[in-house]
């Protein structure tokens, strides 16, 4: 991470800069300082910027200004002066503002003008006049592009640079704090924010990206709820939930509008009581202690914001995005393939709402009941493993290195709490074999396989997406555990209350979900890039 400071010309950007840069102790550089040293080594003459200009003339000089740029958002931990117009390039606003904190320096045009004249000299009669309104003019137009683009700004007018140092430390420490909890929004242009607690008044999410003219009532978004709710059989959680959710905007009259949509789930079958014996003792499995050493405070009732409550928001969000794909072609199974080591060994995609499992084989269902119901007695739980099958996507979706698909795929599934991990097509299996068994050969303008998932090289390849996923037991059990409480002394613990003896039915609808929005994503991320390919 870089912090960039920008700003006019006379802003003080570049006192403020050194000053920060000692107070923090790392480095400083300047846009301008590394185009000259470029300049320098190229020609090996030492010029200024305003020589440089003159000599390579505006092209050759924006195309040495971009080559600092990308030098500079190579570096980590520097203070940044953007010189001139380095940031009125869209380009370069661009590659800077990745991993960096933006602090814009602002000041009224007069006491900038002042600055100017005390450095410079004043300049008398009509030139005066014609240069202090350009520079006005071009001060304004700066502060018209900057300020949007700005995490902090500071009045570089008010203080000294010693004390505006000391205050951007402040405020720097706060951005990144901010930073580093917002970890409730996914995605890049469909993006969802959820927001509640397991015990809190209740959850939800705000959708964006959904344009309007969708149609989308509460009954799709029901439909999907209904299958992730507690109480819907012997092998989930008793708490009665009804899970009704209701929409607050962006769908009027059936149909979406292009705003925001916000969905939110009231919570009404609680009992906080159950934890009050145990708020100052961390539930082993749980986040409870990770939560508390990360922020010194924690919601004791049900794990809060970890607790599994939360993923009724995405499976809110993911219903509008899998009705989406659906009227596309793309439909989303998921299903158990093996539960407390029972594994099936067939596929029925129509037997998966018909039992409790939500397994695609009917023979070995009631066999994983049958195991779930014998871990509840022992007052245990039980995990499984999940596949799930993406049919439809086209080829193309997913971008290189960082952006992959099956990288997209496996992050949103794995920010699931009770998932620990997570295989691509053939996964770990193609670790034994050798390149001509596991490559997916081609014929007759078709794959012959599919060992890699319907993902190669992190793009789709047409096919069948194919993931696992290993589904813990879930941490909330009454045998009676080892444990510490905050203060590190050792004790037991045997929690009651309403909880899963096995967690995988749920979760099926949640990944689902969390596969429909990354997909959705990868769409409509493909058709902006087609239409700059048009474009250009």
């Amino acid at each position: 991470m870089n912090i960039v400071i920008i700003g006019p010309k006379a802003s003080g950007k570049s006192t403020i800069g050194q000053e920060l840069s000692k107070q923090l102790g790392i480095p400083y550089t300047e846009t301008d300082d590394v185009i000259e040293v470029m300049y320098e080594k190229e020609s090996s003459n030492k010029k200024s910027c305003k020589e440089i200009y003159d000599l390579v003339g505006e092209k050759g000089f924006r195309e040495r200004e971009k080559k600092a740029v990308e030098e500079i958002a190579r570096c980590d931990w520097n203070v940044v002066i953007c010189g001139g117009s380095t940031f009125m390039s869209c380009e370069n606003r661009n590659i800077l503002r990745k991993n960096a904190i933006i602090i814009f320096c602002k000041s009224d045009t007069d006491t900038l003008w002042n600055r100017i004249k005390k450095k410079t000299g004043d300049v008398q009669g009509l030139n005066k006049k014609i240069l202090m309104e350009n520079y006005k003019k071009d001060g304004a137009l700066k502060n018209e592009v900057y300020e949007p683009y700005a995490d902090i700004i500071i009045d570089s007018s008010q203080k000294s640079p010693v004390e505006l140092a000391e205050n951007l430390k402040n405020l720097i420490a706060d951005e990144m704090a901010v930073r580093c909890t917002a970890g409730s929004t996914f995605g890049e242009i469909v993006r969802s924010t959820t927001f509640g607690e397991s015990h809190g008044k209740g959850i939800g999410v705000v959708l964006e990206g959904i344009p309007a003219g969708i149609e989308i009532t509460e009954e799709d978004i029901q439909k999907e709820l209904d299958r992730r709710k507690p109480g819907q059989s012997r092998v989930t959680t008793p708490r009665k939930e009804e899970d009704k959710v209701h929409i607050l905007s962006g769908i009027f009259e059936g149909k979406s509008t292009g705003a925001p949509i916000a969905l939110v789930i009231y919570n009404k079958s609680f009992d906080s009581s159950k934890y009050e014996n145990i708020k100052n003792v961390f539930r082993p499995g749980h986040a409870d202690f990770t939560f508390f050493k990360k922020y010194g405070f924690r919601d004791y009732r049900g794990g809060g914001r970890s607790s599994g409550r939360e993923t009724a928001s995405r499976v809110a969000a993911g219903a509008v995005a899998k009705k989406i794909l659906s009227d596309q072609g793309i439909e989303i199974y998921a299903h158990a393939i093996e539960i407390a080591g029972i594994k099936a060994t067939k596929t029925d995609y129509k037997t998966i709402e018909k039992n409790m499992v939500r397994c695609a084989d009917d023979d070995a269902a009631p066999l994983m009941v049958a195991a779930i119901d014998k871990a509840r007695g022992d007052c245990d739980s039980v995990g499984g493993i999940v596949k799930l099958e993406i049919h439809g996507v086209p080829a193309g979706l997913g971008d290189p290195v960082f952006a992959k698909l099956d990288a997209r795929l496996t992050s949103a599934i794995m920010s699931l709490g009770a998932v620990k991990g997570v295989e691509i097509g053939k996964g770990f299996e193609l670790a034994k074999r050798r390149g001509s068994e596991s490559n997916d050969k081609m014929k007759d303008n078709k794959f012959c396989t599919n060992n890699s998932g319907g993902i190669i090289g992190g793009i789709s390849t047409g096919q069948n997406i194919e993931v696992k996923i290993a589904v813990k037991p879930t941490p909330t059990i009454s045998s009676e555990q080892e444990t510490i409480n905050e203060e590190g002394k050792n004790v037991k613990i045997s929690v009651t209350g309403h909880h899963d003896p096995c967690i995988v039915p749920r979760v099926i609808p949640a990944i689902e979900s969390m596969a429909a929005l990354v997909i959705l994503d990868a769409k409509k991320i493909q058709a902006r890039f087609k239409e700059k390919q048009t474009t250009f």
